[in-house]
């Protein structure tokens, strides 16, 4: 029997095309299907965070409503992760969550190497702390920086300097990740679901296990069962869909870290 397993959110992953690393966690008759946010702003702050929990909440409701099996977040940021768990009767796993516990797993002390730059880290951090591996966090690596995001350009500029050299990127990601083992890091996690794409070519030259978050969310709805309906007053599914109706017409946010695939 065929299951659909939804892929809630944007970036490389949720294109036409299922990226090869995915489509071998899932079962040769399995589907994985995109479904983006409808609230297309990229999460400077915590107030462009808290539309996302909306956005990405709204986007699972569709999901299910076309019969999807399980949800997996496309974001490390697992957002609207704890709404989804409380509404939704089938089972839902963020990219952070599943890649932090796997990181962690045995007691071992892990990195994130991430290509945001610090300003974004508030919600990596948020995450660490919801699910209680702050202590075992030894730190994050950012290989991007302000000015690739706020700089007189703006992040679309940024956007399009990665999509053009990626092998840069993949290179400061591989000095990263050598440097915090090097420093006693046991694992270390990709800060980004969009470096799904180059998690193999990082892993390969790592001395020690590197995580893709968004694989290992995948991994997880892919074995999930089903689980028990929630009990959910059936309106609010139309007022969410209410609220972010007024949100498509505003113009998109191109976020400004998404990898596509590697280039040679």
């Amino acid at each position: 029997m065929t299951r659909r397993i939804a892929l809630i959110g944007g970036g490389a992953a949720a294109g036409p095309v299922v990226a090869p690393e995915l489509r071998q966690l899932v079962g040769s008759e399995d589907e994985l299907v995109a479904y983006p946010s409808r609230v297309s702003v990229f999460p400077h702050t915590a107030l462009e965070l808290l539309l996302q929990e909306v956005g990405h909440a709204e986007a699972a409701v569709a999901a299910v409503d076309d019969g999807v099996a399980a949800i997996a977040i496309d974001s490390v940021g697992d957002y609207g992760l704890a709404a989804m768990r409380a509404s939704l009767p089938v089972p839902a796993f963020g990219a952070g969550e599943a890649g932090m516990a796997a990181a962690g797993a045995e007691g071992r002390r892990f990195t994130i190497v991430t290509v945001w730059p610090p300003s974004m880290n508030f919600i990596l951090e948020g995450r660490l702390r919801a699910y209680g591996h702050s202590g075992a966090c030894a730190g994050i690596f950012n290989i991007g920086t302000e000015p690739d995001v706020s700089g007189p350009e703006g992040p679309g500029a940024y956007l399009s300097r990665i999509k053009s050299g990626h092998r840069s990127v993949i290179d400061k990601a591989a000095g990263a990740i050598a440097t915090a083992a090097a420093q006693g890091a046991e694992a270390v996690m990709l800060g980004c679901t969009c470096m799904s794409g180059i998690a193999a070519t990082l892993a390969a030259q790592a001395s020690v296990p590197v995580i893709n978050p968004l694989a290992a969310a995948v991994a997880a709805a892919a074995k999930a069962e089903a689980v028990p309906p929630p009990e959910t007053l059936a309106d609010r599914k139309d007022m969410l869909r209410a609220m972010v109706d007024a949100i498509p017409q505003q113009p998109a946010e191109a976020c400004p870290v998404c990898i596509e695939a590697p280039q040679p």
